[in-house]
């Protein structure tokens, strides 16, 4: 049953993950994108789509498994905390990373990744709590003449 939960948590997290991905990269930061194309994006960027497949894979797969054994009652406030926790986290680094190792990307569009993917995380993080705890919720909210 765990191991039934987990996936089905984790597959929940990898499609929020990649719609809202593709929300971010291919329809709001579109024009940013194509302004800086020669710079930042080989033309060649749709031949190498599999690169951000299994990185979305083993990212979503690490962050629900943490979040396993993170965890106390479930609850939403629990998971919002949690994804706040490791939004900050991992886009602090990865942003600042970036923005430090290279002069190619403006301080702007590290500054909306930041945001972007703290809200993401923050977001999935609230996501796992209610796909991982959803059974224990539904049980509970069963009056006695129901049980």
């Amino acid at each position: 049953m765990r191991s039934k939960r987990f996936f089905f948590a984790w597959l929940a997290v990898y499609a929020f993950c990649s719609i809202t991905g593709y929300l971010e990269h291919d329809i709001i930061l579109h024009n940013a994108y194509m302004r800086l194309m020669p710079t930042i994006h080989s033309s060649d960027v749709k031949s190498k789509i599999w690169a951000f497949i299994i990185s979305a894979i083993v990212s979503t797969f690490f962050y629900t498994l943490i979040y396993t054994s993170w965890k106390k009652k479930g609850t939403m406030a629990e998971g919002l905390k949690y994804g706040v926790f490791i939004g900050l986290w991992m886009w602090i680094v990865m942003t600042m990373r970036t923005y430090a190792s290279t002069d190619l990307i403006p301080f702007s569009l590290i500054t909306q990744w930041l945001i972007y993917g703290f809200i993401q995380y923050a977001l999935c993080g609230m996501l796992l709590a209610l796909v991982y705890n959803y059974k224990k919720r539904s049980v509970q909210t069963l009056s006695p003449i129901d049980a």
